[in-house]
């Protein structure tokens, strides 16, 4: 019986002898640095680990003999080998070398900055909501992008009028205002024309949404403090290709839209239109609708001229009509008398043409023209009280870029008028026509293939409020193709305008003297880690944090139901706070997780206090899992914390959940989708509508209106 634990003992002794340690460094076969975040595996034995920062990775316990070796990292050709094992000790550290390959599914080309660059090499931190994420809200929410943009964290879509619907874009904090929006670069929804109805575009109509968080002013000029968000138009395809879309929803809103485009030789074309219609809703039945009647109708054609690969010219035309009606439910349903005389009507038009030329005069050198027109009009009665007045807006901007040994460099010159015209209620507002030329030049200077350095300067010049001058700043340093970090500082301003608090109508809101511009200074910085793990796990992680301080701010407080406004040399508004998300794939499984802390605080000589319907604490996720060409199913949410009204008053937290379910049969797409899971509504918490129905006053909206909403969507593809 001794025999046996003899036997025992030989056997552990041989298994200890038979293990070994793998050491491995693995780096660049080009540049040979050190590679952090390699997914290092040992496919036999299914043993991983990633590498250090040192780009050292290792494995224990190791059985000698053969293995097969693989070594992956995102920008970099897969390495697998059979390596043998027998006779390695554990002091021998295999030597890899990966070769850089752009191992991106799909390449994503940002305008935003002007350069054309890849977003990877971007020095400036843009988010890109891509193709399938327009295409999959095409389906989900058809008429407008609002409910895409609300799903970021670093995003807060704040419904401002609870009469007309219409709803503002709220970026690190900060008020609508200081988020500058476009389309196809052309800066033209400020002031009137910004003030109703600017995200009622169509995702069916767009390419990609490019998002620049912080200053932007000096690529841009004045209103981009938070950040800036530049909507992209579809380019023709080389046939014909096109979609048809139909929609209904449970509170009676109905879309039909339609896409085609193709190319004819160096021609091609894209032609949207869209039609929705709405019925006004009263949920709570107090007598006053949380959903106006609306009919709106959007035309888009653009033609392309494709000169070979030197000359490129593209121009368009675009027409938007909107009617709304909303306020009192009995008033809107028959006509208003003198027991329900509370009706808002709001009749909008709005009128475009862009044109876009560009030429490369060598391989470094490209020369680019855009302008654009806008007319838009608004039709307004509030109780009675008429309100028309109409604005039109011209941009022309010339700008050359020039690439010249490590140095890339943009300049250009721009000239935005701006001509606001009102005959009928508008005496607070003065007719005036503006004009702002600016002369801009940025500067990106590749120091090594880690580091690069960005800065540049803008001057504007406003004929009625001078001189700014607004430079800019950033650094980017890439220590591996998968871990960034970024800096960025600059500065802007803001030109004052009423239009921009969006408030039923301009006498609502009391002026204590004359405006003078507001000017910012802000700072970002960002880190991001990219790792594909054993080639098929993807997995992103974004870190940033920002600072935002505002001089001279217009105020907008409330004093029994009176909107005043105020402005102090003494006063400041200013942000603060972090927002980090995490994206993971795995082959057919999506999840994205995103959480913002922002703190935004108004300060003047008399008080304190948080900046009015910014959720302090906002946390969002997603999580969807595709059958391709079959199905797709998702659920998200979003937890809306600390937010506050006007004068320190604190609101509800809440939940907000939505799910749809996707199935793909040949051509045809079939949604079935549902908002507002939990049917959370403000009204649950305390009352909209206070007041008489002769006299009603409106609560501010901070939380949803429509309640849970479900909508049945069939899209046609067709080519």
């Amino acid at each position: 019986m001794r025999i046996w634990p003899t036997i025992f003992f030989f056997c552990c002794v041989q298994s200890l002898v038979a293990q070994t340690v793998f050491r491995c460094s693995v780096s660049d076969s080009i540049t040979h640095e050190s590679l952090p975040g390699a997914s290092v595996t040992l496919d036999g034995l299914q043993q991983a680990t990633t590498t250090d920062f040192n780009g050292l990775a290792v494995i224990q316990e190791v059985s000698s003999g053969s293995h097969v070796l693989t070594v992956t990292l995102l920008g970099y050709a897969k390495f697998q080998q059979n390596i043998d094992l027998s006779s390695a000790a554990t002091s021998d550290k295999w030597m890899i070398m990966l070769s850089p390959e752009d191992i991106s599914l799909e390449e994503v080309v940002v305008s935003s900055t002007r350069t054309g660059s890849r977003i990877e090499d971007q020095n400036t931190k843009v988010e890109v909501l891509g193709q399938d994420d327009l295409n999959e809200e095409a389906s989900i929410v058809p008429g407008n992008v609002s409910s895409l943009l609300g799903d970021l964290a670093i995003i807060t879509v704040q419904r401002t009028n609870p009469v007309n619907g219409n709803d503002a874009i709220r970026m690190q904090g900060l008020d609508s205002r200081y988020t500058q929006l476009m389309r196809d670069g052309l800066p033209l929804y400020g002031g009137f024309s910004g003030s109703l109805g600017v995200l009622s575009i169509p995702p069916l109509d767009l390419k990609q949404i490019e998002i620049i968080k912080g200053s932007a002013s000096t690529l841009y000029g004045g209103g981009a403090v938070g950040g800036l968000i530049n909507f992209i138009s579809k380019e023709p395809t080389d046939s014909l290709q096109g979609t048809v879309l139909l929609n209904a929803t449970s509170l009676g809103e109905y879309n039909a839209n339609g896409f085609c485009s193709g190319k004819n030789g160096k021609f091609g074309y894209t032609v949207f239109s869209g039609y929705t219609t709405k019925k006004a809703v009263d949920l709570n039945a107090d007598g006053f609708t949380e959903v106006p009647m609306q009919q709106n109708i959007i035309v888009h054609p653009r033609f392309f001229f494709d000169a070979g690969a030197t000359t490129k010219v593209n121009a368009g035309i675009s027409y938007t009509s909107d009617g709304r009606k909303g306020g009192d439910f009995f008033a809107i349903q028959n006509a208003p008398d003198d027991e329900h005389p509370y009706i808002n009507i709001e009749n909008t038009s709005r009128w475009s043409g862009d044109l876009s030329f560009s030429t490369k005069l060598s391989d470094a050198h490209q020369l680019s023209f855009k302008s654009a027109t806008s007319d838009f009009k608004r039709n307004s009665t509030y109780s009675g009280n008429p309100f028309i007045a109409s604005q039109t807006t011209s941009y022309a901007e010339l700008n050359d870029l020039y690439r010249s040994g490590h140095h890339e460099i943009v300049g250009g010159i721009n000239l935005l008028m701006d001509a606001y015209h009102g005959t009928t209620g508008s005496d607070l507002v003065p007719n005036h026509f503006y004009t702002t030329s600016g002369v801009f030049l940025q500067d990106e200077w590749q120091v090594s293939s880690k580091l690069s350095l960005q800065s540049g300067i803008r001057t504007d010049y406003h004929s009625a409020y001078g001189l700014f001058v607004l430079p800019r700043a950033s650094v980017y340093y890439k220590w591996t193709p998968g871990l960034s970090v970024r800096l960025a500082g600059g500065s802007g301003y803001k030109i004052p305008d009423l239009f921009d608090f969006d408030y039923p109508a301009t006498d609502l809101i009391v002026l204590t003297q004359p405006l003078s511009p507001e000017r910012s200074v802000g700072s970002n910085m960002d880190f991001q880690y990219k790792v594909l793990l054993n080639n098929s796990m993807g997995i992103q992680f974004d870190q940033s944090f920002y600072y935002t301080f505002i001089h001279n701010p217009l105020i907008l407080t409330q004093k029994a139901s009176v909107n005043r406004l105020q402005q102090s040399s003494t006063d400041a508004s200013y942000s603060y706070g972090t927002d980090s998300y995490l994206r993971i794939t795995y082959a057919s499984i999506e999840w994205y997780i995103g959480y913002n802390h922002t703190v935004a605080i108004q300060q003047t000589s008399s008080i304190c206090y948080y900046t009015p319907f910014n959720p302090m604490d906002k946390f969002s996720t997603t999580l969807a899992y595709e059958i391709e060409n079959r199905w797709r199913v998702g659920i998200e949410s979003s937890w809306n914390g600390s937010q506050y009204q006007y004068n320190n008053i604190r609101v509800n937290n809440y939940w907000f959940f939505a799910a749809m379910v996707q199935r793909k049969v040949n051509h045809f797409t079939v949604v079935l989708n549902v908002e507002n899971l939990l049917n959370v509504r403000q009204f649950q918490f305390s009352p909209t509508v206070t007041g008489t129905a002769q006299a009603p006053e409106f609560a501010p909206v901070w939380a949803p209106l429509e309640g849970r909403v479900f909508n049945l969507s069939v899209k046609y593809d067709f080519k």
